[in-house]
């Protein structure tokens, strides 16, 4: 009899199981719908500020630095700053030797002097005199022999002289004529040396100058890069007392720590919603929690670099970001984190992100409550921008709205619900 019993208790229990299973299974809405009354908590819908945005890891870089070279060797006299050390502009940071420099000056200005003074020649001018006086010579001579020539024809004619006596007078005419060719090429090639002396001089002149104007140049920039050209803190010093500056490396390096920016890499999938002007939130570990420090978008590279992560190779392009306020003890080379808010809005509608859900098209919908008939309703929205906790409301949502928060799986449209306050 007991074993019937125990049977029959276990039918039992597995009908009240299979029962349970049934509603649970899908049947529930059919039994309890017409007549299951949810309570709902809501959530009016209002306006407010959204804001969409990416983040970026940076590092801080200065945004002026000046490397101070020594374009001559010159010897170290002394060095006044120290590294590390604040400087302001016009302030002395060495004292260089000059004294060779400025000895060659005075060299060249008084060769230059001197070459000044020999572009007066008066023996090229005396030669040039000798080569025309020698001209008119001919020349006279060459009319005195032509004359006596042509007297030499007619007496020769009235037989009054011998035919050697005529060849006589005509070739003293053909010795004058030779004569006096060969006193104007000695004229012209005095000119022409003339010439040339005065042309090789002046280019002497012209380099001696060229050369006075390049030290003077030299000696200046030398002792410009003694002083300090703006504000800031000496972060390198490549020169010693005692030694001569070397060209190829700057003597100092000096950086203003009022100017700093940001070089922050944003992926490749990122860089189409990033635009100049943007502002941009800045966090790192060696910033305060309580500071805020903001910055604007300057620049974005033209192109694209790898950049290895600890998953791989990325492509990321670099975005310069100045930074707003400096007084918050930054410091070259910390790294940072970015967040580029790229769009934003005040004073929209806006719905909170935990009331949505989406139906098995992909469309965004709310619930919205009916006051008056107690049901819900199903409310297609469209979305504008879209941040971590609201969203922005285009279409389908009205200030003063209300809708269901943290809507479930069983609240439908049409289903009886009763507000908590």
């Amino acid at each position: 009899m007991k074993k019937v019993v125990s049977i029959l208790i276990v039918i039992a229990v597995l009908g009240g199981l299979v029962g349970l299973t049934y509603l649970v299974s899908g049947n529930m809405e059919q039994v309890f719908s017409s007549s299951t009354v949810y309570s709902v908590k809501t959530v009016e819908i209002g306006k407010g500020d959204v804001s969409s945005s990416i983040s970026a890891s940076g590092k801080i870089e200065e945004a002026e630095s000046y490397d101070i070279y020594v374009d001559s060797s010159a010897k170290v006299k002394k060095l006044l700053v120290e590294k590390y050390q604040k400087v302001s502009k016009g302030q002395q940071l060495m004292e260089l030797d000059t004294e060779s420099m400025e000895t060659e000056l005075e060299k060249l200005k008084i060769n230059k002097k001197v070459q000044e003074l020999s572009q007066i020649a008066p023996t090229v001018d005396a030669e040039i005199k000798r080569a025309e006086s020698a001209v008119k010579s001919a020349e006279q001579t060459l009319s005195d022999c032509e004359k006596k020539l042509e007297d030499s024809k007619k007496l020769f004619e009235a037989q009054a002289i011998s035919k050697s006596e005529l060849d006589m007078a005509q070739n003293a005419v053909r010795d004058a004529k030779t004569a006096l060719e060969n006193a104007k090429v000695a004229y012209d090639a005095a000119i022409q040396s003339r010439d040339v002396d005065k042309k090789v001089k002046e280019e002497n002149l012209n380099a001696t100058r060229i050369g006075i104007s390049d030290l003077e140049k030299k000696i200046q920039k030398t002792k410009e890069a003694m002083i300090c050209p703006f504000d800031g803190v000496i972060t390198e010093i490549n020169i010693k007392e005692g030694a001569y500056t070397n060209s190829a490396q700057p003597a100092f390096k000096i950086v203003n720590l009022d100017k700093l920016k940001v070089k922050a890499m944003v992926s490749e999938y990122n860089i189409k919603d990033v635009k100049a002007g943007q502002k941009v939130r800045i966090t790192g570990d060696a910033i305060s929690e309580d500071i805020e420090i903001f910055g604007v978008v300057e620049s974005i590279s033209p192109v694209a670099k790898s950049s290895m992560t600890s998953v791989g190779e990325d492509v990321v392009i670099e975005v310069d970001i100045s930074i707003d306020n400096t007084n918050a003890n930054l410091k070259p080379g910390l790294s940072v984190d970015c967040e580029i808010l790229t769009n934003e809005k005040k004073d929209i509608v806006v719905v909170p992100m935990g009331v949505l859900k989406t139906d098995k098209d992909g469309n965004e919908y709310v619930l919205l409550v009916d006051k008056e008939k107690g049901v819900l309703v199903q409310r297609n929205v469209k979305l504008g921008i879209i941040s971590d906790m609201t969203a922005e409301v285009l279409e389908g949502l009205n200030e003063g709205d209300i809708v269901v928060d943290d809507p479930q799986s069983f609240h439908k449209d049409g289903s009886k619900v009763k507000i908590i306050e």
